[in-house]
């Protein structure tokens, strides 16, 4: 459990954008990082919390954390902790009828309708769900406001994003990962966003309350909004 001194940060829109970014980049293959641009993203985030700050550099530390194998084994060839936070929403239907009508159907196309809203159309290499895109699409979307009149990136935070992060977090902490430590410093930094998007056209979740859990395939998360801004 993350203590209290590491979480409500409010953190200035740079301070947020390099951590996507950082974040973003440490979530690719290790072969694929650009390490000049996580080094310069590093040193933006000096001056933030020091408590996430720790959780970064415990990672970057870890000599697994650059290791192709460790990469592979967890997160990409058939992997126990898949970066595809549909998967941990959901459950896997075990028919192909279940299939057409999950749940995590119209989650992704949900993602889909935003990312393109805020102007950024996946090139259909990755999944909608798939962390890296899913990050990066915050960051781009934090220079937006604009587009955001009614509180869609709260939504997908609060939605789409944390209700997942945990769960991710707890399956890499059984194998004693250090991507534990990156998705949970991506965790607070989400928090932090919400806290600070501007109130939206919904009830949000309340302070303290838990975030909703999507659990079954079909259902339906709560608080999804319906055509116009409202709540369905």
């Amino acid at each position: 459990m993350t203590s209290a001194p590491l979480r409500h940060q409010v953190l200035v829109p740079g301070h947020l954008s390099a951590g996507y970014r950082l974040a973003a980049g440490a979530l690719l293959y290790p072969e694929e990082r650009d390490h000049d641009a996580l080094t310069e993203c590093r040193h933006a985030l000096e001056g933030g919390p020091e408590g996430q700050l720790a959780l970064l550099d415990a990672f970057f530390d870890s000599p697994r954390a650059g290791d192709p194998n460790e990469y592979l084994t967890l997160l990409e060839l058939a992997p126990p902790c898949p970066l595809y936070l549909g998967s941990y929403l959901f459950e896997e239907p075990s028919t192909c009828r279940g299939a057409g009508l999950s749940g995590r159907n119209a989650y992704m196309l949900e993602l889909k309708a935003i990312y393109r809203h805020f102007g950024l159309e996946p090139n259909g290499a990755e999944l909608a769900d798939y962390l890296p895109l899913m990050v990066e699409f915050l960051d781009h979307s934090l220079t937006h406001p604009e587009l955001d009149g009614i509180g869609l990136r709260r939504y997908l935070l609060e939605r789409h994003v944390l209700p997942a992060l945990p769960l991710l977090q707890a399956a890499l902490e059984k194998y004693e990962s250090p991507y534990a430590k990156l998705v949970e410093y991506l965790r607070l930094l989400v928090e932090d966003d919400a806290a600070s998007c501007p109130d939206p056209a919904w009830d949000p979740v309340p302070a303290g309350a838990e975030l909703p859990v999507l659990g079954a395939a079909g259902t339906r998360a709560p608080g999804r909004l319906a055509p116009g801004g409202k709540e369905g």
